[in-house]
Parts: C-alpha cells; sequence; structure tokens
C-alpha cells in the first residue's frame, strides 16, 4: 500500500527517513528504516523503547505513529511526515528567530512536554534536531511555525515522582543536558524543562547559552555558571522573554520553572496584568503555607526544607563530606515526616494552580539532595 520514495529527506542516529506515498489516498508519510543488526543491541533497544513511547501517546506536537512494520533484519516506522525537517536546519537558515515566532513554538514544545510529564513520560532528549517543522513555511500563508517533537529514543516511562522513581543515567546531548543529568545524584523529569529553556535561547539569539572548546570546560559552564545575555542581539529582545530563560535555566532543579508554569507565563500568554507568580515550587510552596489557616503545625526544620534553606545548606555539607550520622538520621525523619504532610496537603480543596505537583516535588528534591548521599 506504500511506495517510498528513493530519496531519504533525513538522516537519524540509527538510520534514514524516506517520503512516502499512500497508493490509494496518496496521503504522504515518513518511514523511517532501521536495520537491526547493523544498528547493534543497544540501539535497536532504543528503537523499541521509541515505539512502545510512540504507541502511547496522541498529542498535536508529538509526532504520531501510524504503522510499525518488521522483517528479519529491517524495522519500518511509518509516521506522519514533516515537510519543514528539522528546527536546527530551519535555525541554520534564519539566524535567528522573532520573539513572536519563538513564542509559538516554545508554547508547542511546552505543551507537548506538560502532556508526556502527566503520563510520566520523560523525553530526556530535546534538542533542535528532535523537533519537527510540520509545514512547508514557504506555501503557509499565516508564517507559523508548527513543531512536533520525535525521537523518544532515550526517553523513559517512570513510576511517578518520588526519589524511587529518579533517573540516574546521563544521557542525551550535552549543549541541552540539564545540570543535575550530570551530578550523578538523581534526576526528575526538571530536565525535560532546562532543555526548553535551551531551545528558546538558541532560537532568539542562534547560539547554545553555554560554549566552550572542549567537553569538560562545557560541562563546568553548564554545572556552574548562570546564564548571561551578552551578545548584541539580545539588546532587541524584551526583559520578559530574557526573564523566563532565567527561570528556565536555573542549575537548582528546585529553583527552576514548571512546564505548566511555562505555559501559564505573561511571555507566553500575552497577559501582561496578571499579579507576578512564584518562579519556582519552593517559593510557591513556601507562600501557600503564608496563606493556609488550617495547615498543620510543623517542625521549623520541616519548614526550612521547604523553603530551602536547609535544603541548600545539607546540599553544601554533602559536597564537603560533613554529614554526621545524627544529621542524617534527623534528616531522613524529615523527609518522612515531609511525605506524610504532602499526602494532607494534596487532599485539601480548593489548591491554587500548580500546588497539586508541588507537595511530591518538595520531597522529591528533599529526597533527591538527601537519599542518594546516605545508601
Amino acid at each position: 500500500v506504500l511506495h517510498t520514495s528513493s530519496r531519504g529527506i533525513l538522516c537519524c542516529s540509527f538510520g534514514v527517513v524516506y517520503e512516502a506515498t499512500h497508493i490509494e489516498t496518496q496521503t504522504k508519510w515518513a518511514i523511517k528504516e532501521v536495520c537491526r543488526p547493523a544498528a547493534g543491541s543497544s540501539k535497536a533497544e532504543m528503537l523499541e523503547l521509541e515505539i512502545n513511547i510512540l504507541k502511547q501517546v496522541n498529542h498535536a506536537h508529538i509526532i504520531r505513529l501510524q504503522e510499525v512494520y518488521h522483517t528479519t533484519k529491517m524495522t519500518y516506522l511509518v509516521t506522519e511526515l514533516c515537510v519543514g525537517g528539522e528546527l536546527k536546519h530551519l535555525l541554520q537558515r534564519k539566524k535567528f528567530l522573532t520573539e513572536d515566532e519563538t513564542r509559538h513554538i516554545i508554547c508547542s514544545l511546552a505543551d507537548a512536554v506538560v502532556y508526556l510529564h502527566k503520563r510520566d513520560i520523560v523525553h530526556r532528549d530535546l534538542k533542535l534536531e528532535n523537533i519537527l517543522v510540520q509545514n512547508d513555511l514557504d506555501e503557509d500563508d499565516n508564517g507559523r511555525i508548527n513543531i512536533k517533537v520525535t525521537d523518544f529514543g532515550l526517553s523513559v516511562k517512570t513510576g511517578g515522582v518520588g526519589i524511587e522513581n529518579m533517573m540516574t543515567e546521563a544521557c542525551g546531548t550535552l549543549i541541552y543536558m540539564a545540570p543535575e543529568m550530570m551530578s550523578g545524584r538523581g534526576y526528575s523529569q526538571w530536565c525535560d524543562v532546562w532543555s526548553i529553556g535551551v531551545v528558546m535561547y538558541m532560537l532568539l539569539c542562534g547560539e547554545p547559552p553555554f560554549v566552550s572548546k572542549t567537553k569538560a570546560n562545557l560541562l563546568k559552564e553548564i554545572m556552574n555558571k548562570e546564564v548571561k545575555f551578552t551578545q548584541p542581539i539580545w539588546a532587541t529582545v524584551s526583559d520578559a522573554a530574557k526573564n523566563l530563560l532565567t527561570c528556565l535555566l536555573k542549575a537548582d532543579p528546585a529553583y527552576r520553572m514548571s512546564a505548566n508554569q511555562l505555559l501559564e507565563n505573561p511571555w507566553i500568554t500575552g497577559d501582561t496584568n496578571v499579579p507576578a507568580m512564584p518562579s519556582n515550587v519552593l517559593e510557591m510552596m513556601r507562600n501557600h503555607l503564608e496563606q493556609k489557616e488550617n495547615v498543620p503545625s510543623l517542625p521549623s526544620l520541616v519548614l526550612a526544607l521547604t523553603t530551602g534553606t536547609v535544603a541548600r545548606q545539607l546540599d553544601s555539607t554533602h559536597f564537603n563530606h560533613r554529614i554526621q550520622q545524627q544529621e542524617i538520621t534527623l534528616a531522613l525523619f524529615c523527609a518522612e515526616m515531609f511525605r506524610s504532610v504532602g499526602e494532607f496537603l494534596k487532599k485539601q480543596t480548593p489548591l491554587n494552580v500548580g500546588l497539586k505537583c508541588v507537595v511530591t516535588r518538595v520531597t522529591e528534591i528533599v529526597t533527591g539532595i538527601l537519599l542518594p548521599t546516605f545508601y
């Protein structure tokens, strides 16, 4: 039923993508052709992971898998065709995008990521090469850049949030990787938010936020430096866009904006009259506790954990290897107590926007800092 053209339209990490036409309907599709023996066992496993993930999702900004065919040696994935190619190639042609163009892309990307995270799917390899342009901009009158997220070979489906579901494998492309992915202490779905920030930065100025001649120095830049806006082009970019980038590119995931918060940001919505929202989950939790009249009394240490003060002290202590046994016992007790408090708060109604994920997120942050240190 499918006639495949002889022209490869895209080379992926372990295969070639061809354009194809359905004989009966004349609908155009993309076919990803993978030779499993040539790809090797690890990439063949990644391919199966990608297929399993794509079968579970259905979203306007995620590539749609139509069919999968297997032969003795080959696997063929039939997906919708994105005639505009990789977003990376579009950026190379245009050098940089306008704020309006970038806003539309980032809104679509964040919406896809929120959809994935609600289903406990973490992409882990969001980058310009893995974002496809669906439409032909030369033929599209409205000029909108419509995108599709693709390449789920490094994606994982976790069991939810919490220490037991944190990931430890450092994977992806270095310039897009979140600092916590390289820390060795575990990371969560917040790594995708960092990658969105890198994509947004590159769309607006044409360069990544952190650049170095060697991999080792680049790693240090990502781990230790704050994002800067030194290129002349940033003088033409709004403060709202730059402020948003600083919230997305926080090295500490505890202070990083969530994908849900990104969708509600005034730069995305265009609403400049909304009150300032907390830029991270710790600030949101602290504000909520201050406003709530019937919150149960908590030990001061647990309150300090929710505001991040003790978490930062413990994190610093961890790096200096000075945690004593009694501190470990107390910290584990507090983390467990916070989990119980979190279950209480999640049952309270009504909750303000985003709070449902806050209690589990703060627990994740606290236990993510503490538990890998002790086991």
